[in-house]
C-alpha cells in the first residue's frame, strides 16, 4: 500500500505542476498529455489510498518524535494526497453523488477555491512521494 501511495503521489504531483513543467520543458507536453485522460481516476485512487494511509498511520503518531522524517512524509503525503485527490477526482466524485443534491455544488465550489493552490500542494505531494520512495527503497534511513 505504501508503494502505491508513493507512486500515486508522484503522478498526482506531475499532473498538479504540469503547467510549470511544460513552461520549462515543452517536450514534456507529450508525456503529460498521456496522463491527463486518467486524471479523474488518479484523483479518486489518490484520495482513497491517502485516506486509508491516514487511518492506518494514526496509531503511529507517537513514534513521530523518534523518526520525524518518515512521519513528516506520511503526514504530508496523506494530507496532500487527500486534497489533491479531491481536486482531481471531483468530476468523478460528482457523478457518483445521487440526484441533484447541494453536496455536488458545494464540492465543486470547494474545488474551485482550492485550485489556485494546486501547484503548492503538488510540490508538497511530490516531495513526500519521493521521500517515501527513498525510505521504502532503503536509500535513506528513517532517523
Amino acid at each position: 500500500m505504501e508503494w502505491l501511495h508513493a507512486i500515486l503521489l508522484i503522478v498526482g504531483a506531475i499532473l498538479a505542476v504540469s503547467a510549470l513543467i511544460v513552461a520549462k520543458a515543452p517536450d514534456a507536453r507529450a508525456v503529460i498529455d498521456k496522463l491527463v485522460p486518467f486524471q479523474a481516476l488518479i484523483g479518486v485512487g489518490l484520495l482513497a489510498v491517502s485516506v486509508v494511509q491516514l487511518l492506518r498511520g494514526l496509531k503511529f503518531l507517537d513514534t513521530m518524535k523518534d523518526a520525524p522524517v518518515p512521519g513528516l512524509a506520511w503526514l504530508a503525503g496523506s494530507a496532500g494526497g487527500i486534497v489533491l485527490g479531491f481536486l482531481f477526482g471531483m468530476p468523478q466524485i460528482a457523478k457518483m453523488i445521487p440526484g441533484d443534491s447541494p453536496a455536488e455544488q458545494k464540492a465543486q465550489e470547494l474545488s474551485r477555491k482550492v485550485a489556485p493552490y494546486q501547484v503548492i500542494i503538488g510540490v508538497i505531494c511530490g516531495g513526500a512521494g519521493i521521500l517515501m520512495l527513498l525510505l521504502l527503497l532503503k536509500i535513506m534511513k528513517p532517523y
